[in-house]
């Protein structure tokens, strides 16, 4: 139980940075847009924690709960509705200051808005990279208590980064800043509010992604989806100069797309990584790793081939050369899009091969047919 909690304590100082680009612009606002003393602002501060706090201890008993069992579509169904709640809760705020400047009444609903418990409840489940990874790692803890004690851990952890936005209150003295700070409000929440929108939408228009069949399928009573996985894996060889494994886990990442974790191997000592990665696992890797890539393999890398397939990976083998990060971006919506049948306990490779035909160090510049 203690292991988790120092796990997600060291978790949360590692990736707190992560952390800001999400909720910093959301606390940023909320704290700037109403004039505040430094005391009012710490109170607030300690407000919205107090909510993140109670937030993660219940999301993280769930998860340990529930391990992986709650699909993909779900919780992004969950995670956009989030999105939406707080972006309202931010305009809304927006709203009442201004009604409260004028002298005029705000209704009980609108007065909802004060409560800075309130959006650091909301603000918990919003999904960034950092808890994308506590995430995981929560799925497989061994229960409730393990999963909470690990998100109260990365509460402590990540509120380090957190705490100095209670310093907002000494800029509030200039009328100027929380003018500014409203019209940040509500770019914020028109921000998180398409997200929130874009998620919805791309999930009920296409609830049920088409489907490819796995030439060696026998059972059509499995699909698997990249989407429904917690995490992705890219098998990366950074000895082999045409692998381009860690830019793309670096140009993927996408706030609806499960966590990348980046596997780094070699010749001599590949086996070690590989069986990191859990059996059935979504592996990206290198093209030559398919055997209809035409590659000339050598013997280590034939043995690499070998011990994927024994081990039942899902491999989406990627012809990487010529790299963009236009190519991350279509491996991604192939990934969202398509689903496999397959055969419950067996694994697969589809070959993903790079039609285009220009010269790597084209990329970025007019002669990439993708530069546009």
């Amino acid at each position: 139980m203690f292991d988790g909690l120092i796990q997600g304590v060291a978790l949360g100082l590692a990736t707190g940075t992560a952390c800001l680009a999400t909720c910093g612009p959301i606390y940023g606002a909320y704290l700037l847009s109403e004039k505040r003393t430094g005391k009012q602002s710490f109170q607030v501060m300690l407000l919205l924690s107090i909510g993140r706090f109670a937030s993660y201890a219940v999301f993280g008993a769930l998860a340990g709960l529930l391990g992986g069992s709650i699909p993909i579509p779900i919780r992004i169904v969950a995670v956009s509705s989030g999105y939406l709640l707080f972006s309202v809760f931010l305009v809304l705020s927006v709203v009442r200051i201004r009604k409260t400047c004028g002298g005029c009444h705000t209704s009980k609903f609108l007065d909802l808005t004060k409560s800075p418990f309130l959006l650091g409840i909301l603000t918990g489940f919003s999904i960034c990279p950092s808890f994308l990874i506590a995430l995981t790692v929560a799925f497989d803890s061994s229960g409730p208590i393990a999963g909470s004690m690990l998100f109260i851990g990365f509460f402590f952890g990540t509120t380090v980064y957190i705490l100095p936005f209670a310093l907002f209150g000494l800029l509030t003295r200039k009328k100027w800043i929380t003018a500014a700070a409203r019209l940040l409000a509500v770019g914020v929440a028109v921000y998180f509010a398409l997200t929130g929108i874009r998620g919805l939408v791309r999930y009920y228009t296409d609830p049920q992604r088409q489907i490819l069949v796995d030439s060696h399928s026998h059972s059509d009573e499995y699909v698997f989806s990249a989407l429904d996985q917690d995490t992705v894996y890219v098998l990366f060889f950074p000895e082999l100069i045409d692998d381009y494994g860690d830019s793309l886990a670096l140009h993927i990442p996408d706030e609806l797309f499960p966590s990348i974790n980046v596997i780094t191997a070699d010749s001599g000592k590949w086996l070690e990584a590989v069986e990191r990665i859990p059996e059935l696992s979504a592996v990206i890797t290198s093209w030559w790793v398919d055997s209809r890539s035409g590659v000339e393999r050598t013997a280590w890398q034939d043995e690499v081939a070998a011990a994927l397939e024994e081990r039942r990976m899902r491999i989406f083998a990627v012809e990487y050369e010529p790299y963009c990060s236009d190519r991350a971006e279509t491996v991604r919506m192939w990934l969202e899009t398509y689903s496999f049948k397959c055969d419950p306990d067996s694994g697969f490779s589809f070959l993903m091969l790079n039609s285009l035909s220009c010269d790597p160090v084209d990329c970025y510049t007019p002669a990439c047919p993708i530069a546009e």
